[in-house]
């Protein structure tokens, strides 16, 4: 749908709990962009095959204790089934995307 100016809805957000995941950093970029510093993760994770989980969704990493490990909001960018030698098929491995 529209708003009032003519523009897209904003998404609806909610929160869906708790999937237990295995989530590390593949690699950090430092950004300096005329005195405008960031950091950009390229995070990779594991996933439940079952797990209610869409591209685009937003994520923050706990981990068991319920102690921030990545803070939000890290988008998940893509999806593929765990595939390949030695792979585990339960699994979904999944790109992930955090700008600090």
């Amino acid at each position: 749908g529209k708003n009032d100016w003519n523009l897209p809805d904003l998404p609806l957000l909610a929160e869906v709990g708790v999937i237990p995941c295995r989530v590390w950093a593949a690699k950090r970029t430092d950004v300096d962009d005329s005195g405008k510093k960031a950091v950009v993760a390229d995070l990779r994770g594991h996933f439940p095959r079952g797990s209610d989980l869409v591209e685009e969704d937003r994520l923050t990493v706990h981990d068991r204790l319920g102690l921030l490990l990545f803070g939000g909001p890290i988008y998940v960018e893509t999806i593929e089934a765990g595939t390949g030698a030695g792979s585990r098929s339960p699994h979904r491995v999944v790109a992930l995307r955090s700008h600090v």
